[in-house]
């Protein structure tokens, strides 16, 4: 059997038992192992465990995050993952003609195990300029279409905001192929949400320590919606118009970044 179990009696234990839950077990252990570190912290080295693992079941393909530090939790919910009683969850159900296939499952394991904490933690603190230029770069290799949404925008523009992550929308045309060049940053799937959410296409990247939401509309394709352009690092970037943000920003009664907004309209 090649296990230390020899006995009739272990063998029947191993297989009512451990074949139930080797599976999510070796997850575990796997993630375990890619997330600890040492670092340096006060003069001496603590080891610091976050898991970051995904486990696939007949109905759904979870993203789970255990053991993360309490400062943690507001970023992480703001990703949308959901509080449990063992941490955090993320869940794209197993729906024929709808789910993540079983490459994208694998890629996601292995890259979320391996991102999955770094991008967390820079949420706290986004170091978004040198992520959103190497970004720029591989787009213009690759002859990517892309705009740039949400609080980088205003960023962009040069309102004084801190941003958690940058969001991306991308031409309809590039989605899947944006997958593709950026493979090993991957963190959560690329899919087709075919009218069940607020966007059709959507995926999330961790890109230098930043998290990078993708997300793809017909209607904010270019052709089909305004933006302004700003001027940054030599990129003529197109950017979500001014009223649009500063209109979002009002209904979600963000105090802070509407002042923000108010002090840049008072130099332009």
């Amino acid at each position: 059997m090649g296990f230390w179990l020899k006995s009739n009696h272990c063998e029947s234990f191993y297989s009512r038992f451990v074949k139930k839950y080797e599976l999510e077990i070796i997850y575990r252990i796997l993630a375990t192992m890619v997330k600890s570190f040492y670092v340096i912290s006060c003069g001496y080295e603590r080891m610091i465990f976050m898991k970051c693992y995904c486990y696939d079941t007949e109905s759904e393909f979870t993203l789970y995050v255990e053991d993360a530090d309490t400062k943690l939790t507001d970023v992480i919910q703001h990703a949308w993952f959901e509080k449990t009683d063992k941490g955090f969850k993320k869940t794209y159900p197993n729906i024929e003609g709808n789910s993540v296939n079983v490459e994208d499952k694998e890629l996601v394991s292995k890259n979320f195990a391996r991102l999955g904490q770094s991008m967390f933690e820079g949420m706290l603190d986004c170091k978004w300029e040198s992520a959103l230029l190497t970004f720029a770069l591989k787009c213009r290799e690759n002859d990517i279409e892309w705009y740039v949404f949400g609080s980088i925008s205003d960023v962009l523009r040069g309102i004084n905001i801190n941003p958690h992550d940058i969001d991306i929308i991308v031409h309809t045309k590039d989605f899947f192929k944006l997958k593709d060049i950026f493979i090993d940053s991957v963190v959560e799937p690329f899919v087709d949400n075919k009218g069940t959410w607020v966007v059709r296409y959507f995926g999330r990247l961790c890109l230098e320590g930043v998290l990078f939401d993708i997300a793809a509309e017909n209607r904010l394709n270019l052709e089909n919606h305004k933006y302004d352009t700003v001027l940054w690092r030599g990129f003529n970037i197109l950017i979500e118009t001014f009223k649009n943000r500063y209109n979002l920003e009002i209904q979600r009664g963000r105090i802070d970044r509407i002042k923000a907004m108010k002090k840049y309209m008072g130099k332009i």
